[in-house]
């Protein structure tokens, strides 16, 4: 075979190219055949929104993806590949899932059963959808013929005149819910705030939920001590109530004698009142009077007294022939 050179481009672009075809087979087969993963048919009803391309999960791990999507008859067949490591049983379940709120969806496959799947497919029977759309027009169809149409004409048409007869009414209250709606909107930053302010004690009450919780045992602990000590404070209560009623006996039967003494108190104390000044200089003349005779009779916070014996010894000594 003649080696190709740079004086001879015709057959150097016919290898490009030639290179390039391959290349490009190469990158084709890799994108349509999967290396390290099987492929699955399963059978449904309808799509119920999933499309090529998206995910196929088992118990929350993603394993592969959706291939393909074809009508066949009243079913669509899907095919999918899942990680040649996972094995699929005979009784085994596929289910479309909404992945999220933005419309993405996932096929489910819950492996069972023992043995393989016949021809790799999944039947109907072990697949569903989130809602199938002509059952529900089944479902409802039934109830729609149970309308009866002169009914709802009548119904429309009683609403229409209590609208027509209330308008006058309907004006001022559409009025106000439009000033609240202006209101609403004037006030959305303190509303914001005051969600923000709510939120804020949500979050204190749960992280304080701990210590509520050691409060409310301690509640309760107080609660199971009193009710232990009722019947003492019953008994507490029960002869403060006797004492109280001895005493007022103990008035009653001697009302006549404390009354005078109460009168006589009352005398006294107003006299004593009425002399509070020569009181006063009494108590401080006293005082004087008590200190002077102290520094006279005492070398101390007391008085020395000395008593001299005035009986002759004769006479003392007398009576009993001592001495």
């Amino acid at each position: 075979m003649k080696l190709l050179s740079r004086d001879d481009p015709f057959r150097t672009g016919i290898a490009a190219f030639v290179a390039l075809g391959l290349l490009g087979a190469a990158i084709l087969v890799i994108s349509v055949i999967p290396f390290g993963a099987s492929t699955y048919v399963a059978e449904f009803s309808h799509t119920g929104g999933l499309r090529a391309g998206e995910g196929v999960q088992i118990a929350g791990v993603e394993v592969g993806e959706v291939r393909d999507i074809e009508v066949d008859g009243a079913r669509v067949l899907i095919e999918f590949t899942v990680d040649s490591d996972i094995d699929l049983g005979s009784r085994t379940k596929a289910a479309v899932k909404v992945g999220t709120l933005l419309g993405t969806h996932y096929l489910a496959i819950t492996p069972r059963g023992g043995g393989e799947l016949s021809d790799d497919t999944i039947p109907l029977a072990q697949t569903s959808v989130p809602f199938n759309l002509q059952d529900v027009i089944d479902e409802g169809t039934g109830a729609v013929n149970q309308i009866d149409g002169r009914k709802v004409a009548q119904a429309l048409s009683v609403v229409a005149e209590t609208l027509r007869a209330a308008g006058p009414r309907l004006e001022p209250a559409f009025e106000g819910i439009a000033r609240v709606s202006d209101l609403i909107t004037d006030r959305e930053d303190q509303i914001g705030e005051l969600l923000e302010a709510s939120r804020l004690i949500s979050d204190q009450l749960s992280n304080s939920t701990g210590d509520l919780v050691q409060l409310m045992e301690q509640s309760n602990l107080v609660i199971e001590e009193l009710v232990r000590r009722r019947e003492a404070i019953r008994d507490l209560l029960r002869d403060i109530g006797s004492i109280t009623a001895s005493i007022n006996q103990i008035m009653d039967d001697n009302a006549a004698k404390l009354r005078p003494m109460l009168r006589d108190l009352d005398a006294v104390v107003g006299v004593l009142l009425s002399r509070d000044e020569e009181l006063r200089e009494a108590l401080h003349n006293l005082a004087v009077t008590s200190r002077y005779f102290a520094n006279a009779g005492g070398d101390g916070p007391f008085i020395n007294l000395l008593f001299l014996e005035n009986v002759p010894d004769k006479v003392r000594c007398g009576p009993t022939g001592g001495c």
